[in-house]
């Protein structure tokens, strides 16, 4: 094999080997929520009027929403006060075994004394909350329910189901992943068209982290909580907007592999579960953002490295003509 064929080789195993190396530090998506999950968590009926109820992030958490005007609270899981909405904010209870345990999605924490007083602490301006739920986790084909006590005297309950949610086709996914990187690959001579590759799927990348903090964010836990919480992603993607902006101006060829590595596996193969599960908990358009993190982070990789032997070698044959 030549050098020049043996720098092919060369570029593209570090293309490669970038992606698989970097894998090691990939985070949870939002605030403790799942990309995606297989089942769908359905609200069936709420029995006091002017109460909403909704399943948000994908299932991991429910919504109330109280608009009746009269205190609403929330029961736990051994009967006890967890959760007080009325009109003019929420309040939670730090002493309900309920709250320790919803503090994560695992519902592993334990604490709290359900025979104690309430120690109540505001949380929000708007009678609008969410929590995680044990009662309403992945259980396919069950019903749940969550008890309500109104004003402190009338029982209220809210009840759902929860069903599977068939997958997407996730080996075209893949494949167009994969076809996609290749065609980015390809384009590794012509530095503008990888300038654009860069700058195209890093703002895809970087609105469907935005948008799944956007939905994610409750009273709570706000849009900034959420954006903390994927902080590594959303500066991988605006650091690919910036070197594709970098790269029409010189040659960074070391970079834009770099950066390209980092998006395929920060985002495209950290939440590749959009791939494999029927509902998503950030926006509907997400399995193609997560695609386009795939293809372009690893055809970036790949092109950055290829570009960079190039160069190598070509400053080899210059030194050699020069000692000649």
């Amino acid at each position: 094999m030549t050098g020049r064929g043996w720098r092919w080789v060369v570029a593209v195993g570090v293309g490669v080997l970038g992606v698989l190396l970097y894998g090691g530090p990939v985070s949870a998506h939002g605030a403790d929520a799942p990309v995606a999950v297989g089942y769908v968590v359905r609200v069936e009926s709420v029995s006091v009027p002017g109460v909403s109820v909704r399943a948000v992030e994908g299932g991991a958490r429910l919504e109330l929403v109280n608009r009746s005007g009269r205190e609403v609270v929330v029961l736990g899981l051994q009967g006890e006060e967890f959760l007080r909405v009325t009109g003019d904010g929420v309040a939670e209870n730090r002493r309900s075994p309920t709250w320790f345990s919803s503090r994560t999605i695992s519902g592993s924490a334990a604490g709290g004394d359900a025979a104690a007083a309430p120690e109540w602490h505001r949380i929000a301006d708007e009678p609008r909350v969410r929590w995680h739920d044990e009662r309403a986790r992945e259980l396919p084909a069950r019903s749940w329910s969550v008890p309500l006590l109104v004003d402190q005297r009338e029982n209220g309950i809210v009840r759902g189901s929860i069903v599977a949610a068939p997958g997407p086709a996730i080996g075209w996914w893949w494949a167009g992943g994969v076809l996609g990187a290749v065609g980015v690959a390809l384009l590794w001579r012509w530095r503008f068209a990888l300038a654009g590759v860069a700058l195209a799927s890093g703002a895809i990348s970087g609105a469907w982290v935005v948008g799944s903090a956007v939905l994610a964010a409750s009273p709570a836990d706000g849009v900034g909580v959420q954006l903390l919480a994927r902080l590594w992603a959303l500066l991988t993607a605006a650091g690919v907007v910036a070197a594709g902006v970098l790269v029409l101006f010189k040659r960074v060829d070391v970079v834009v592999g770099i950066v390209g590595a980092c998006l395929a596996v920060m985002i495209g193969i950290g939440d590749s579960a959009v791939f494999r599960y029927g509902t998503l908990a950030g926006p509907s358009w997400g399995r193609w953002g997560v695609v386009a993190a795939f293809a372009g982070g690893i055809g970036l990789a790949v092109a950055g490295g290829l570009r960079w032997y190039q160069a190598a070698g070509e400053h080899e044959n210059a030194h050699a003509v020069h000692v000649k």
